[in-house]
């Protein structure tokens, strides 16, 4: 069955003054519909709902019902003879008038151009997600042969630096980071331990940055400084991909400084004191 287009809204009633209770199950119906969306946004082409039911470790009719419901609101495509799904135009609408909302990017993008322009490296704008980072501009590096970063793509923990940069300065040294180092999942390169983990956060904390030469095994790697907004809570990062063989470990200083700027720049535009310290 087809789930109608009011399933997907919790049906609310009023508390009193300003207050708001929701249905359990229908809040619960947004976060199983929004986790399809954000798994569906790492495909390049379109994938079957096996592929997915499998990722999110979810049952085919689940997946199958909210992709129809989510395919009647134009927020999904299904290829004409096909049994997969895309994202549909819906979302690149919606996308395009988040990006230009969005007051961090648009600070930010000057800067970025220039630092860009200065590296000649892929420069990369990315914030907060949950725990991870979620992708708003990326700048090719204009080269022949250049990296690319779809908005909208979705950066993890534990081996993202950008996503290490953005943990660390939300949640600090303490006990949640053992915790989080606990439960992560190591298997894709089993040399990276939880050890490795904290090492890297502790690392980024004291200073400013964190790097990857080699984030997923394909080549290429990442460095990645904080954007702190007026409150010097963090909410951005600036980040670089470049090839594998174009960092050393560490990095180079005048690469990293020529981040560090930006990233100090863009905070300072968007009222931030927090990188004072750090430059001085």
């Amino acid at each position: 069955m087809v789930a109608k287009k009011s399933s997907l809204r919790p049906r609310l009633r009023m508390m009193g003054p300003g207050k708001v209770a929701g249905d359990a199950s229908g809040i619960r119906t947004i976060h199983v519909a929004s986790r399809i969306l954000v798994a569906l946004a790492q495909y390049r082409d379109p994938v079957r709902v096996t592929d997915l039911a499998r990722e999110l470790g979810m049952t085919m009719p689940t997946v199958s019902r909210h992709l129809s419901t989510w395919r009647e609101l134009g927020f999904v495509d299904k290829p004409e003879g096909q049994e997969t799904y895309r994202l549909g135009t819906m979302l690149f609408t919606l996308g395009q008038a988040a990006a230009e909302q969005n007051t961090h990017v648009s600070v930010a993008y000057p800067f970025l151009t220039e630092l860009r322009e200065q590296v000649k490296e892929t420069t990369v704008f990315t914030t907060r997600f949950q725990d991870h980072g979620i992708v708003l501009a990326c700048l090719d590096s204009g080269r022949p042969t250049t990296i690319i970063m779809r908005p909208g793509s979705i950066v993890k923990l534990p081996y993202s630096p950008t996503a290490r940069v953005l943990w660390a300065f939300a949640h600090g040294d303490g006990a949640l980071l053992e915790e989080t180092a606990r439960r992560l999942d190591y298997s894709e390169q089993p040399r990276f331990t939880a050890e490795a983990f904290k090492r890297k956060v502790r690392s980024a904390l004291a200073n400013f940055y964190d790097y990857e030469v080699e984030v997923r095994r394909d080549g290429l790697g990442g460095i990645a400084c904080p954007v702190f907004e007026h409150t010097n809570e963090v909410v951005a990062t600036v980040g670089l991909m470049l090839p594998s063989n174009a960092i050393s470990n560490p990095p180079p200083a005048a690469l990293v400084q020529s981040l560090k700027d930006c990233a100090a720049r863009i905070s300072a535009a968007l009222g931030s004191t927090a990188w004072r310290r750090e430059m001085r």
